[in-house]
C-alpha cells in the first residue's frame, strides 16, 4: 500500500509537470494561414515592406522561404538570411516554387502568432509547426528535413546503391 501511494505521487507529480509543460509550449504556439496572395507575391518575387527573410536548407536545394516583421527573427542553423532584392532571392524563390517536395505542391501562408495575428509570410511545399517566443520575438519553425529523411523516398526508373557500416553491407533498390 506504501509503495501504491509512493508511486501514485510520482506519477501524478509527473502528469502534473506534464501538463504544465504542454500549457507553456501551447501558448506560444503559432501556425499558417494559407493565402493565395502569399503564394502570388512570391512567385512574382513581391516582397512585404520591411521584412527580413531567410531560406530553409542549402541556397541549391531549399525547401522554404519566409518573411519576418521586425522584431521577429530566426535563430537556426537551418535557417539563412537572405537579402529580398539580390540574385539568390530570386534563385530560392524560384527553387522552391519548381522543386516541392515529393506528393505536396508549393503554397503561400501568413505565419501568425499564438494570438493569431500575421507576423510574417511562408512559401513552401512542407506543412510547419511555428513556436514564437514572446519575450525574445524569436520564432522557431518546426518541419520535416526532406534531404535527410528518406522515408517515402519515390525513384524513377530503377536505381542501385550499395554501402558499408556497421560490419556488413547494404544494398537498396529503387523503382
Amino acid at each position: 500500500m506504501k509503495i501504491c501511494k509512493a508511486t501514485c505521487g510520482i506519477v501524478g507529480g509527473l502528469l502534473l509537470v506534464a501538463v504544465l509543460f504542454v500549457g507553456c509550449s501551447a501558448a506560444n504556439r503559432g501556425g499558417l494561414r494559407n493565402s493565395r496572395e502569399v503564394g502570388r507575391a512570391f512567385e512574382t518575387l513581391h516582397v512585404y515592406p520591411g521584412h527580413q527573410y531567410w531560406y530553409y536548407n542549402q541556397e541549391n536545394n531549399p525547401y522554404a522561404v519566409v518573411g519576418l516583421e521586425p522584431p521577429y527573427r530566426i535563430e537556426d542553423i537551418n535557417w539563412r538570411e537572405v537579402d529580398p532584392d539580390s540574385k539568390t532571392f530570386e534563385k530560392v524563390v524560384g527553387l522552391v516554387e519548381s522543386f516541392p517536395a515529393t506528393g505536396s505542391f508549393t503554397y503561400g501562408a501568413f505565419i501568425i502568432d499564438p494570438q493569431g495575428q500575421p507576423i510574417g509570410v511562408w512559401y513552401s511545399s512542407l506543412s510547419a509547426g511555428i513556436i514564437v517566443n514572446p519575450e525574445t520575438r524569436i520564432v522557431s519553425i518546426t518541419t520535416a528535413m526532406p534531404w535527410v529523411n528518406d522515408d517515402g523516398w519515390y525513384g524513377s526508373g530503377v536505381g542501385v546503391g550499395i554501402g558499408s557500416g556497421g560490419g556488413g553491407v547494404g544494398i537498396r533498390l529503387g523503382f
